[in-house]
């Protein structure tokens, strides 16, 4: 008798885990759409944490779906909205490498020049982040020339390069007040030849005049002076100075 009913227990128990796996099964083999528009819904209200738990399980159990490309991307946009920019920019190269196809390819390219450009400190300190995001904007210009980006890459690429700028601006501004005049001729020329294309190029057209003034080169200075647009200098201190470095 006993035997009989051990035999019972363990038949129900055997009929339990198979109920189990079978369900867990269908769970796993079934449930891909349903997480992936969950992970949708959780996105679209801006809970990126939840949300990438269901990204992640399509991605990783269903990789050859027609959701897992965009399952990838939303993954990788949860880490931008999340401020972990460097985890995003690893997703959104793994979307590109996993699914080179993908018709989100060229956004999850323009997403990784878009990481590195909120990863770019103030112009104070170092800009290591600064070069990878235009040299990013770059190569998606050059892969994308007819991107509807297009426009917001050659901005962006236009205000690191001024960030860029102005930090050797500043060098140059203190190795004036050091009076370390050939220093600061050294420095400025060094934004004349690389960033002449910044907002910056004629102030420092005014400060190299000025720099050859107190070296006293009358001919470097007017030089520089002679090649100087009044109206593009910055600042109406600078305007005076223009108006008066030839007159005292």
């Amino acid at each position: 008798m006993k035997k009989n009913t051990h035999l019972l227990i363990v038949l129900i128990m055997i009929s339990f885990l198979n109920l189990s796996c079978s369900a867990s099964k269908k769970d796993m083999s079934g449930t891909f759409l349903e997480r992936y528009e969950k992970g949708i819904e959780l996105y679209d209200n801006e809970k990126y944490y939840k949300a990438i738990d269901h990204f992640t399980f399509v991605v990783y159990n269903a990789p050859g779906s027609d959701i897992a490309d965009n399952a990838q991307f939303k993954l990788a946009h949860c880490h931008y909205h999340l401020k972990e920019y460097l985890v995003a920019i690893d997703e959104f190269q793994r979307l590109m490498l996993r699914w080179p196809a993908s018709e989100l390819v060229e956004e999850a390219d323009f997403m990784i020049g878009e990481s590195y450009n909120m990863l770019s400190p103030v112009y104070q300190r170092d800009q290591t982040y600064t070069y990878e995001a235009i040299r990013q904007y770059q190569d998606f210009i050059q892969t994308y020339p007819y991107s509807k980006h297009r426009k917001t890459a050659e901005q962006r690429i236009q205000d690191l390069r001024m960030k860029l700028a102005q930090k050797v601006y500043d060098a140059g501004k203190l190795y004036m007040v050091l009076r370390e005049w050939n220093s600061a001729v050294i420095t400025f020329e060094e934004i004349l030849n690389n960033y002449y294309d910044t907002s910056l190029y004629h102030p420092v057209l005014l400060e190299l005049a000025e720099c050859y003034k107190k070296m006293g080169n009358q001919e470097k200075m007017m030089e520089y002076y002679g090649q100087i647009d009044r109206n593009k200098l910055l600042s109406a201190q600078d305007r005076l100075r223009y108006n008066s470095i030839i007159s005292e």
